[in-house]
């Protein structure tokens, strides 16, 4: 995306354009909380995965495609993700490490800025968690692998209904 002076953390690995369009994103679901919050983790973890790279925080990483695997292949809500994100955090200080090797063509958020009804931004929000979900075809075994041992069949359960 093309330079602008508009602020951003150096850790988020994306131009300041970038930055300033997920932050639009999220605050157009901010603005239709009723019918977009629940797309709402998955714009956050999209984003992380999508723009993990050597120097991202292998948490970040992790989250962000632990979070891709449990809404896009197992149906967990937003909150259910989140709260298996607080749960990660609690128990571990040491993340696997993904690395990114799959080409070709990625939505980002770009293709989600400027949907004009929140239904056109849900499925939009969708169709790019979808896509870079695919980009990390890879590490798709790892991810499952991590998550199914730091998720043990006891703890997702009632993690999955929060």
């Amino acid at each position: 995306m093309e330079a602008t002076d508009w602020p951003i953390e150096r850790r988020a690995n994306a131009s300041p354009a970038c930055w300033h369009l997920y932050t639009q994103v999220l605050s157009y679901e901010t603005e239709h909380l009723a019918r977009l919050g629940r797309y709402h983790q998955l714009s956050v973890d999209t984003y992380g995965a999508q723009h993990a790279d050597a120097p991202s925080r292998p948490i970040s990483t992790a989250f962000g495609l632990i979070g891709l695997h449990l809404a896009l292949e197992h149906g967990w809500s937003g909150t259910a993700v989140r709260a298996a994100h607080q749960f990660l955090a609690q128990r571990y200080s040491t993340w696997p490490s993904f690395r990114r090797r799959a080409d070709g063509p990625v939505l980002t958020v770009a293709d989600v800025a400027g949907a004009s009804t929140p239904d056109e931004h849900a499925s939009r929000v969708q169709a790019w968690a979808r896509s870079v979900w695919n980009s990390w075809a890879p590490e798709h075994l790892q991810v499952r692998a991590w998550a199914g041992t730091a998720l043990s069949p006891e703890v997702r359960e009632p993690l999955r209904l929060a």
